[in-house]
């Protein structure tokens, strides 16, 4: 073996574990974004629980069962909606 193929090979090994290291990382922080995403989501989903039918901004007799039916089923998609749609909302008219 030539002296440029070990130092390709030492080269290519550095890179390997660079990857390998990196990619832990990665990881690591895609499971912060994931937990940071479950205890958004069992905020809202509690949030939602509390809330008496007559908070809802539509005041709908079944506004709750199906906001609490999109939080279940939609995850942390529904619990963006329902922050936006309505946790703000009922915050904007606490203020007026």
């Amino acid at each position: 073996m030539s002296k440029s193929d070990s130092e390709w090979i030492v080269a290519g090994l550095i890179v390997f574990f660079a990857i390998i290291v990196f990619a832990y990382h990665i990881g690591q922080l895609l499971w912060g974004i994931f937990l940071i995403a479950l205890v958004f989501w069992f905020f809202m989903l509690a949030d939602c629980l509390r809330r008496g039918t007559d908070s809802f901004p539509g005041k709908g007799e079944y506004d709750k069962l199906i906001w609490s039916a999109a939080l279940i089923f939609l995850n942390f998609i529904g619990a963006i909606l329902y922050y936006y749609l309505v946790r703000i909302q009922d915050n904007r008219g606490e203020i007026s």
